[in-house]
């Protein structure tokens, strides 16, 4: 019986050059890599957790603006996340402002917002303190199952306005009573605080329209003049803590803050009617 003795092979000049690398740089390369590793596992692990706070309560914002008979969160939850966004809404609106989200990117025609929750200046500073809401009525709210209220933004080439209303009461529409307003927002992104001044009250009702001056505004092309150059302070504001595509969140001058959502053309056509003056 022939024996034959195994013989290793020698390896490549590829497979030797790459031994002579292990030998020399293998163990640094892996002690590098996992130090890089680790230095991003605790970065990760040593960040704030504002990101994921953002997004918690953004879409907390987001269940709430559900039609009403839709579970959505406990009233003080969503008065909770607002308060959370308003701590990061400069940081959010230079990230990806705020007024191209709300008007619809200056497309004409604008936006349209309908309201969901409000919640009164008391309920407010008592969340604020972390206490509980001063009595029954000074808490957050849902009134979209009462009220249909809805503002539309536009920042297109042809017209910059806030038209804000009543379409709805208990059930019964059918008609319009509010107003159309000039509206501005200087540095949107570095502000969240936008301005307006309505200029006329508007009403319609068994098909007809009624509009007539607002109190003290100024008309025509002077009247837009004088409000371009009116100070934030001397007018109407809407100091915005978030807005995307779904929400916008936005105090007013008394304190209250409200959140709204975004309407499409199905939510509209049953809801809301045509009011003259529209763009």
């Amino acid at each position: 019986t022939l024996k034959f003795q195994s013989r290793e092979r020698e390896p490549s000049l590829r497979g030797r050059l790459n031994m002579r690398w292990e030998a020399r740089f293998g163990s640094r390369w892996r002690g590098g890599f996992l130090c890089l590793l680790g230095l991003a596992c605790l970065w990760r692990s040593t960040m704030p957790s504002t990101d994921f706070a953002t997004a918690e309560a953004a879409q907390t914002l987001r269940q709430a603006t559900q039609t009403p008979g839709k579970e959505r969160p406990a009233e003080n939850a969503v008065l909770r996340a607002l308060l959370d966004l308003q701590k990061e809404k400069t940081q959010l609106n230079k990230a990806d402002p705020y007024l191209g989200k709300l008007t619809g990117s200056g497309r004409r025609g604008g936006k349209r917002w309908r309201l969901v929750y409000l919640a009164p200046r008391n309920a407010v500073v008592a969340e604020r303190k972390g206490q509980a809401a001063p009595s029954f009525l000074d808490r957050g709210w849902y009134v979209d199952g009462v009220v249909t209220a809805v503002q539309r933004f536009e920042d297109s080439p042809s017209a910059h306005v806030n038209q804000n209303g009543v379409f709805e009461f208990l059930g019964l529409g059918g008609f319009f009573f509010g107003y159309f307003a000039r509206f501005k927002w200087p540095s949107p992104e570095k502000r969240t605080t936008s301005a307006f001044q309505p200029i006329t009250n508007n009403l319609k009702l068994f098909g007809q329209d009624w509009s007539w001056p607002f109190a003290g505004a100024g008309a025509g092309s002077e009247g837009d003049a004088k409000f371009e150059a009116s100070r934030l302070q001397d007018l109407n504001i809407f100091n915005f803590f978030y807005v995307d595509d779904q929400v916008a969140v936005a105090q007013g001058a008394s304190g209250s803050v409200a959140l709204w959502g975004a309407t499409d053309s199905e939510w509209d056509q049953k809801h809301l009617i045509p009011v003259e003056g529209e763009t």
